[in-house]
């Protein structure tokens, strides 16, 4: 599988929350591993999706048309 993300606002207290799979990490069931960050600003999670776009991350919404 590829490096995907996505991103999801207003999840409890969390303003923005990126869920990320680098495509190696898995679970005992052999299910993804998604790691995930919280951020409270824009401007920071910006910088970290753009990080992710440069480590050769694709968007999960783009995968999936």
């Amino acid at each position: 599988m590829k490096k995907v993300y996505d991103i999801h606002y207003g999840i409890g207290k969390s303003k923005y929350v990126v869920s990320y799979h680098d495509g190696i990490k898995k679970h005992s069931d052999q299910s993804d591993f998604y790691d995930c960050r919280i951020f409270k600003n824009r401007k920071e999670l910006n910088k970290f999706v753009v990080s992710l776009i440069m480590d050769g991350y694709t968007n999960l919404l783009l995968m999936k048309k």
